[in-house]
């Protein structure tokens, strides 16, 4: 195995509330795994690292699960090689035998974003944009009605950026619910808006625990679009 430097890391600004943490990490190397973050991960960790087919995708995966070690180790006090995960119904993670920060992580491309919050449940997401040709027909089988009209009446590069904006919206949020991410893609509109995301959701469908969920863009590299959601 190829062994690198630690990639940088950096702490976001987040309008969205307070005690909450964002970090981007990347971007990760095209075949380097740093040693340093290698030796936190627990054995399933590397086993799982050793998996991936592209080297590339080996470094992001390595990347993002190290850094955030580090980030949990550093806010509780505990080894970051001594952290410990449990997931829930629907794959979150959550930190196992000690008591911190609610978190999230999301990569893509050579970045990875990482959300720590020091009370309410989290989610964030971050995507490369890339033009298929095929982002209308996505939107009208997992996006709502409203979202595919909005998207279809627009100029293909605003409808690339919004469409983008709006799957992360999506993901973030779910992810903050805890929910799982296909069966509830419809249930809940994402408007873009000058001042970011307005949810729309559908009757009775945010439990009352979730009623303030809120979301709001992130500042991730050109070519990138992020978010991060709390409930």
């Amino acid at each position: 195995m190829n062994y690198g430097t630690v990639p940088a890391f950096k702490q976001l600004t987040f309008p969205g509330g307070s005690g909450v943490e964002l970090w981007l990490a990347g971007p990760s190397g095209a075949d380097m795994v740093p040693e340093q973050l290698w030796n936190t991960l627990s054995k399933s960790e590397q086993n799982r690292a050793d998996r991936f087919l592209r080297p590339e995708d080996r470094a992001l995966f390595v990347m993002t699960r190290g850094i955030l070690r580090f980030l949990l180790g550093t806010a509780t006090g505990v080894a970051a090689g001594a952290i410990a995960f449990a997931e829930g119904p629907f794959g979150k993670p959550y930190l196992s035998q000690v008591r911190g920060p609610l978190f999230n992580v999301s990569h893509s491309g050579s970045f990875a974003l990482i959300g720590l919050s020091e009370s309410r449940p989290i989610g964030v997401d971050i995507e490369r944009m890339r033009l298929t040709g095929d982002e209308l027909n996505v939107a009208k089988r997992f996006f709502s009605a409203a979202e595919y009209r909005a998207l279809q009446a627009q100029e293909k590069d605003a409808m690339l950026s919004d469409f983008y904006k709006i799957w992360t919206c999506k993901e973030a949020v779910l992810k903050a619910c805890g929910a799982g991410i296909s069966e509830h893609l419809k249930h809940f509109s994402v408007e873009v808006t000058k001042d970011g995301f307005a949810i729309d959701p559908e009757p009775d469908w945010i439990p009352p625990a979730h009623a303030a969920i809120s979301a709001a863009p992130v500042a991730v590299p050109p070519g990138y679009a992020g978010c991060c959601a709390l409930a």
